[in-house]
C-alpha cells in the first residue's frame, strides 16, 4: 500500500475546535504507530498533503514540525521527510532492569563490561548508599546495548554484604546485573529515579557512537532491597535520540 493510500482525505473535521494542524499531526502519526509507514519510508510531500487534505502549506508544515520535534519524523534538506527510528520507551512506574525493559519492548539486551572496582565509598555515593566514607562498595561500569547498538553507559555503585563478591566473568556472562544479584540472594524491591538532560563528553561520544555535543539523558536511580535498604546508586547515561521515558498518573 502506498503512503498516500493510507490517508483519509475526509478525516479532518473543519468544524471541530481542535486546530487543523493538530488534527493533521494525529492523522500522520497513525500510520507510523500502526506500522503502515516503516522506518526510512518517505512521507507524502507537502504539496501532496496540501492537495489531499485541502489545507494550506503552513498547516502541513506545522504538523510535520511537531512530529519532527517529537522524534517520529526526520527531515533531510533537499531529500524530504522520512519516518525516523522510533525511540525505545522505558516506563518509570515499573521497577525493571535495563535488560527486562529491552526484552519487554522486543529488543535483545546486551552489555560490555568497562570496569569493575572494589573501592571505598566517597562523596555523594556514600551519602546515597547511607554508608561511611571508608566503607567498601562495588562499582560496575558497563556499556549497555540493544540489538548490538550502544544505548547508554551505566555506572552502578553497589553496597553489598561483606560475603558477596562480583567477578568480571560473572558480569560478562550475565547481561542483567539484577539477575546476578538475585542469584546471590539480593532482592530488588523499589527505586527512586531522577532524569536530567546533559551534553555528551568526549568519552561518551566515543562509547555511544554519537556526534559531538549530542544531547543525552542522565538517569540517576537509588535502588532499595526488600528490607528498604539502599543497595545501588546507579547513573545511566542514555542516548537522547533513542529513548523516551513514560510515567502514568492518576487521581
Amino acid at each position: 500500500m502506498g503512503v498516500l493510500e493510507t490517508l483519509d482525505p475526509e478525516a479532518l473535521d473543519r468544524e471541530a475546535p481542535v486546530p487543523l494542524y493538530h488534527q493533521l499531526r494525529r492523522l500522520l502519526l497513525a500510520p507510523v504507530e500502526n506500522g503502515h509507514w516503516r522506518t526510512g519510508d518517505p512521507i507524502p510531500t507537502e504539496r501532496e498533503l496540501c492537495e489531499t487534505y485541502r489545507v494550506s502549506r503552513i498547516t502541513v508544515r506545522k504538523a510535520i514540525e511537531m512530529l519532527v520535534r517529537e522524534g517520529y519524523l526526520v527531515t533531510f534538506q533537499g531529500k524530504g521527510t522520512f519516518v525516523a527510528r522510533q525511540k525505545i520507551q522505558r516506563h518509570l512506574n515499573q521497577v525493571r532492569s535495563f535488560s527486562e525493559e529491552m526484552q519487554a519492548t522486543g529488543h535483545r539486551p546486551g552489555s560490555r563490561l568497562l570496569s569493575l572496582r572494589h573501592e571505598k565509598a566517597v562523596g555523594d555515593v556514600a551519602t546515597a548508599l547511607n554508608c561511611g566514607d571508608e566503607d567498601p562498595i562495588w562499582t560496575v561500569e558497563r556499556l549497555r546495548l540493544a540489538d548490538d547498538e550502544p544505548m547508554g553507559v551505566s555506572i552502578a555503585h553497589l553496597r553489598l554484604p561483606a560475603d558477596v563478591y562480583l567477578t568480571p566473568q560473572e558480569l560478562q556472562h550475565n547481561v542483567s546485573l539484577w539477575n546476578l544479584l538475585r542469584s546471590k540472594g539480593i532482592c530488588i524491591a523499589s527505586s527512586e529515579v531522577t532524569i536530567q538532560a546533559i551534553v555528551a563528553s568526549e568519552r561518551e561520544v566515543e562509547l555511544l557512537q554519537v556526534p559531538p555535543a549530542s544531547p543525552l539523558l542522565l538517569v540517576e536511580a537509588l535502588v532499595y532491597s526488600d528490607e528498604d535498604v539502599p543497595i545501588e546508586y546507579d547513573k545511566m547515561i542514555n542516548r537522547g535520540d533513542r529513548y523516551k521515558y513514560i510515567t502514568r498518573f492518576g487521581r
